[in-house]
């Protein structure tokens, strides 16, 4: 004869099983944050270089020098070393 009460588990149970999960993840949150970092660069450089592809395909299309440069929110270019209206003089505006 079994009892209903058996068939369960007991709060001390419980309490080892979320210790242990919350170890782990512990442990994974690091290299969960650096593979996303990592994922991210490779996405910027896929991008670039998709887009270098593309000025060099538009460049042997036209037979003609194609230049690449950054634009801001107008989608005009930007010279070299003039910063974006968030003051930033990287790619990172367009």
């Amino acid at each position: 004869m079994t009892r209903a009460s058996d068939s369960g588990f007991t709060l001390v149970e419980l309490c080892i099983v979320l210790a242990v999960m919350a170890i782990l993840a512990t442990f994974a949150a690091p290299s969960f944050i650096a593979w996303h970092v990592r994922d991210q660069v490779d996405a910027r450089a896929r991008s670039l270089f998709s887009t270098l592809s593309l000025t060099r395909a538009e460049a042997v299309r036209r037979g003609a020098r194609v230049t690449l440069c950054r634009i801001d929110a107008s989608r005009h270019c930007l010279a070299a070393g003039r910063s974006c209206d968030s003051g930033v003089t990287d790619w990172s505006c367009g």
